[in-house]
């Protein structure tokens, strides 16, 4: 997690997303074909892959991911269960809950709430998702929130929301309904969410987008914060579509890093792994 700064294009393009929402439908990712038009591929961790990361040290950092191929209906799990706390990867939540309760409310989102998700999730601005997380709540509120949005692995907390603990598969599952379907918000605010998390800055273009190819979209969070319990946190959630429709969610979370910088190739091999697998 960073603090915010170079907010100004993040507030505008918020402005944008939220003046768009008002007069044209936001789409969210074309569907996947119906029915499916071939078997699930090669698992990304299967044979060599898991002895080859944890040379480099991926079971002592705790690294997990999951993967759903909505193309296929197939799953593809890394130590699945493993639990790691989210950094600022619950930004995804976060932006789902507001969205959630504008739609309550029968109204679009206010400028105030683009705004912040506009910095909350372009430049990962803390103080906006703090601002928010006390606007919808607090912690309880963000609770009944999540098991609305279908988490059922992940235990929300405050004052540090950034401990929130979580499972990779939690996340994928989440992301892939947040993008085709499955929580209770109407297509429009799910395009929106998707027009969010493709406007990252630059310099946070990493994790679950590493290896997809030119043609393909990818909406992402990545989540990155030292701590005293577990080190560095370095995770990226994101999905990846297909331009013949569909795609894949994905998750990749780790801690116990000396560094944001020592976590990002881990975290990146896992993901060009898995592209390489289900991009072709």
């Amino acid at each position: 997690m960073v603090p915010g700064g170079r907010v100004g294009r993040a507030v505008g393009l918020a402005a944008l997303a939220v003046a768009l929402l008002a007069v044209v439908a936001c789409d969210p990712p074309k569907p996947p074909p119906s029915p499916p038009t071939y078997a699930c591929r090669a698992d990304p961790f299967g044979g060599w892959f898991p002895q080859y990361i944890d040379g480099y040290g991926a079971a002592v950092h705790h690294v997990t991911a999951a993967v759903y191929d909505d193309r296929t209906g197939c799953w593809y799990h890394l130590r699945r269960g493993q639990r790691v706390s989210t950094a600022s990867v619950v930004k995804i939540e976060v932006m789902a809950a507001t969205l959630l309760r504008a739609q309550d409310q029968g109204r679009p989102l206010t400028r105030s709430e683009g705004d912040r998700i506009g910095a909350m999730i372009r430049t990962s601005d803390n103080a906006a998702t703090t601002s928010l997380w006390r606007d919808l709540g607090g912690v309880r509120a963000m609770q009944s929130y999540g098991d609305r949005l279908g988490l059922t692995q992940t235990d929300e907390t405050e004052p540090y929301w950034g401990l929130t603990s979580t499972t990779a598969e939690d996340q994928a599952v989440f992301v892939e309904r947040l993008m085709q379907g499955g929580v209770p918000l109407d297509h429009d605010r799910r395009g929106l969410a998707w027009l969010y998390l493709r406007d990252i800055r630059a310099d946070q273009r990493w994790g679950v987008r590493a290896g997809v190819p030119a043609g393909w979209e990818v909406g992402h969070k990545n989540g990155f914060a030292g701590s005293a319990c577990c080190g560095w946190r370095v995770n990226s959630v994101g999905y990846v579509a297909d331009p013949a429709g569909g795609g894949y969610s994905i998750a990749v979370l780790s801690d116990g890093w000396a560094s944001m910088e020592q976590g990002i190739p881990m975290v990146e091999t896992v993901a060009r792994q898995v592209a390489a697998s289900l991009t072709p």
